[in-house]
């Protein structure tokens, strides 16, 4: 098998929930004049990570049924998936990094990062994690059963663990009072 390398991952930004809790769909907000979706985008690209599928506008009933869609769409082989909620856009560029190297090292298992001693996204998984499963009905309760092996990556990163839900929560991540 060859070395994985970025061009073997394919990220997909779920972003088809409604923000009702937000006020607005979530694909729509912004921070300093870039939609969430364009600072993943731009940390990926930065990463290295140039296969991007935004899950937007799917009429769909959960974060998992936007995934399975997506990845049942998507055109192309790719070895792993980067799975990133649209509301955690504060990830930093070099947790990617080290997500990715982690990726590169241990093909065969999903890769997610800690804070603190709390996991939370984006992570990565491998092609050969059976997502379309119908007995699961949440990516945890997949992740939980698959009998697919964790790695579990300790990062400084707080942005991991930043779920922008409110308003609230987008004031508390930002101090700019939007």
């Amino acid at each position: 098998m060859k070395n994985l390398t970025p061009s073997d991952i394919c990220a997909i930004i779920l972003a088809s929930g409604k923000g009702t809790r937000f006020g607005i769909p979530k694909s729509e907000a912004m921070v300093d004049g870039l939609l969430f979706s364009q600072m993943i985008s731009r940390s990926l690209l930065e990463t290295g990570i140039r296969n991007i599928v935004l899950a937007k506008d799917l009429e769909t009933s959960s974060m998992l049924e936007s995934l399975r869609r997506s990845i049942a769409d998507i055109k192309g082989v790719f070895s792993h998936y980067l799975i990133w909620p649209v509301d955690h856009p504060f990830v930093h560029g070099s947790t990617l990094d080290i997500l990715v190297e982690s990726a590169v090292q241990n093909p065969d298992c999903i890769i997610k990062p800690e804070y603190l001693g709390r996991r939370g996204h984006p992570i990565i998984i491998p092609r050969n994690l059976d997502i379309q499963n119908p007995v699961y009905e949440t990516l945890r309760e997949i992740l939980r059963h698959s009998g697919v092996g964790s790695v579990i990556v300790a990062v400084d990163d707080p942005g991991i663990m930043q779920n922008v839900n409110t308003l609230e929560d987008l004031n508390r991540f930002t101090d700019k009072g939007y």
